[in-house]
């Protein structure tokens, strides 16, 4: 059933979007502070080495697998089945010829309510309630009986009006069309030149990134480069303590605690208040570029890297 609270789903969807955003910012989604928090920690904050954790999927994947990314998130918010997409299809202009007039091209509302949030459209699956609802209508409240269509039309309109639904509440769904190589190429590629060249090639590291790359996420990358799957990218500390210094990958950090994991694979965990940590990011440069970035050398740099195939 789809019976569920938009307000609700909105607030998973901000509570998910903002996990998702700080595990980004963590080379290690492992949470190992767990133990620490409980006083597990070995001589000199040293845990045992960890089993490797499952691959996690990179904006890459996500981005190449919208319809996988539409369901984990249908699933998690519990959504309810998903709309027929080609009934959808089929129903868009019959609600458009007898609907939209009053509730809108996009169901959202007009002269008549919005029906995202209707009880009928919530509590159906494939019309199974909605259907009957349409042929009797509620002539007491201005809506006319639209049994004349037929029960095969009705049916495409209620699968139309769940793709709604799905596309309001489904973030996963979401997909951004708009044109990004509006720049200028040439001066993409000499900003390009001054700028970038001191790390990167467009025929060594970079070369074929506009065949690997949509240009959205090319304008993502330059700002937020991955780190899964790029160790040199990874934070690295230098922690000195009672017990010496140790170095490594941070796997997780924030106000009271830092924990790493050396090149041996032992996990270690403190107190920031009981060491001294100093921080290396190899991204460091990409953060403060996103600061000094102009609008238009974004557009001209991400219209030229379209270009490097």
């Amino acid at each position: 059933m789809r019976r569920f609270s938009l307000s609700i789903a909105t607030g998973a969807l901000f509570v998910t979007g903002l996990a998702l955003a700080q595990q980004r910012q963590q080379v290690d989604p492992n949470d190992d502070m767990g133990a620490a928090a409980q006083g597990e920690r070995r001589p000199g904050g040293a845990q045992p080495p960890r089993a490797a954790s499952a691959p996690q999927p990179s904006a890459r994947q996500g981005a190449a697998a919208p319809a996988a990314r539409a369901e984990a998130t249908r699933a998690f918010l519990g959504l309810g089945v998903a709309p027929d997409a080609e009934a959808a299809k089929r129903g868009a202009p019959v609600f458009a010829q007898n609907c939209a007039a009053c509730h809108g091209p996009d169901a959202r509302g007009g002269i008549g309510p919005n029906l995202l949030y209707s009880s009928q459209l919530l509590d159906d699956d494939h019309g199974e309630k909605l259907v009957p609802f349409l042929k009797a209508g509620r002539p007491e409240k201005g809506m006319p009986p639209f049994a004349q269509l037929g029960d095969a039309a009705l049916t495409d309109i209620t699968e139309f009006l769940h793709l709604q639904v799905e596309n309001y509440a489904n973030r996963g769904t979401y997909q951004n069309v708009n044109n990004l190589l509006v720049g200028d190429a040439k001066a993409g590629a000499a900003y390009f030149a001054k700028t970038c060249t001191a790390c990167h090639s467009a025929t060594g590291d970079l070369k074929g990134v506009g065949a690997r790359f949509r240009p959205l996420d090319l304008q993502r990358y330059m700002i937020f480069p991955e780190r899964d799957g790029h160790p040199s990218r990874m934070i690295q500390a230098t922690v000195v303590g009672r017990d010496g210094t140790v170095e490594g990958e941070v796997t997780k950090i924030d106000d009271f605690d830092i924990v790493l994991r050396d090149k041996a694979g032992v996990v270690h965990a403190w107190r920031q208040s009981d060491v001294k940590v100093t921080l290396k990011d190899p991204l460091e440069w990409h953060k403060n570029f996103a600061y000094r970035l102009k609008d238009k050398d974004m557009t001209d740099l991400v219209t030229y890297l379209s270009t490097v195939k």
